[in-house]
């Protein structure tokens, strides 16, 4: 018999549920660290979710299906539950159950709607594909760390396997360092540098702070820097998550007299190295552009990655359940005028 429970996410989260998490996630070829306890803590921390709760289905003592949901500010005083990289399903028989469960938490909580972003195509019953914002990227670019380091190499453009080898001879280096003040000022400032000349947005400084001491507490990852004459020219964000290696953030100097090093290159081969050794079996670059799109902000990013490996994927759809149909469209109409008013200041 299948039983459903609500629990919210606490620090004293009990960890015998912490252990049926990690054996599911564990029988999974694709290791959502966004479908984890601690992940919902760091989020919580950062201030970036109101709080987020476990919701879940057991087939007497076994775990079958289950969703960390996030409870999200989304304007107008609103907000919103986001399931990122979830729900996780075991069983399809238990989706309705968890479903309902799903709603009936909404419900209590008062939220908008609900948005799951699952990697693999199950479909909640009285879900329908949409979405109101998206985290993860429906296009990726991956590596198969199972290959030899030969077969990683061949399937390289032969630009990647060049940039490499110029990282190498130009005698830049490349080291995980650890989390302080110092090497977190240093990353930022790079952080910067990279935004400006690419025009993204930025998280907060305290927003990395906290995730580098995530990273740290757990032994998940971490800061990599790519120096030359030892002055630091690159950095990464790389997170190692059982069989999931990401590439989560990445920053470089935008002088020119140094950018000819080609230090980001070999900054990605060496994490890749470092996660071959952890027994992560996919490096995900997460995130590029749609093969369709033109002039997407992720041009640069997907030009790079894909020097580096000549295997893509593509998730599936966002799904949303509306429980606000009114402020949804309301909502959903805001963004789009504030779209068109940031085209407009761009002209």
């Amino acid at each position: 018999m299948f039983s459903p429970h609500i629990l919210k996410i606490t620090d004293n989260f009990p960890e015998n549920i912490k252990q049926d998490i990690d054996n599911i996630i564990h029988t999974l070829n694709y290791s959502p660290i966004w479908q984890t306890i601690e992940w919902q803590i760091m989020l919580w921390e950062t201030g970036y979710t109101n709080k987020s709760f476990f919701v879940w289905v057991y087939e007497e003592t076994k775990l079958i299906s289950y969703a960390l949901v996030e409870k999200r500010d989304i304007g107008w005083w609103q907000t919103g539950f986001f399931c990122i990289g979830g729900p996780i399903i075991e069983d399809e028989s238990s989706t309705s159950l968890l479903s309902k469960t799903l709603q009936e938490l909404s419900l209590q909580e008062n939220v908008v709607f609900i948005q799951i972003e699952p990697l693999s195509p199950s479909i909640l019953p009285d879900f329908k594909t949409d979405s109101y914002k998206d985290f993860i990227e429906k296009h990726t670019a991956l590596i198969d760390l199972t290959q030899d380091d030969e077969s990683i190499l061949a399937r390289m453009k032969p630009k990647g396997r060049y940039n490499i080898r110029v990282a190498e001879k130009s005698n830049v280096e490349v080291e995980q360092v650890s989390y302080n003040e110092e090497n977190l000022d240093i990353f930022y400032s790079l952080l910067g540098e990279t935004l400006e000349r690419d025009g993204f947005a930025a998280n907060s400084r305290e927003y990395f702070q906290t995730f580098l001491q995530y990273l740290e507490t757990y032994n998940l990852g971490g800061l990599f820097f790519a120096k030359r004459e030892e002055e630091v020219i690159a950095g990464g964000i790389f997170v190692f998550y059982k069989k999931t290696a990401l590439y989560y953030y990445g920053a470089s100097s935008s002088d020119n007299a140094k950018r000819k090093y080609m230090a980001s290159y070999l900054l990605q081969w060496r994490a890749l190295e470092e996660a071959k050794k952890r027994g992560c079996e996919i490096f995900d670059f997460l995130g590029i552009s749609s093969p369709d799109e033109s002039n997407s902000h992720l041009a640069g990013v997907t030009d790079f990655k894909l020097k580096l490996t000549n295997e893509t994927k593509q998730w599936p759809e966002s799904q949303i359940l509306v429980l606000k149909k009114y402020m949804y469209i309301l909502l959903k109409m805001k963004k789009v005028v504030k779209i068109w008013r940031n085209t407009i200041s761009r002209l």
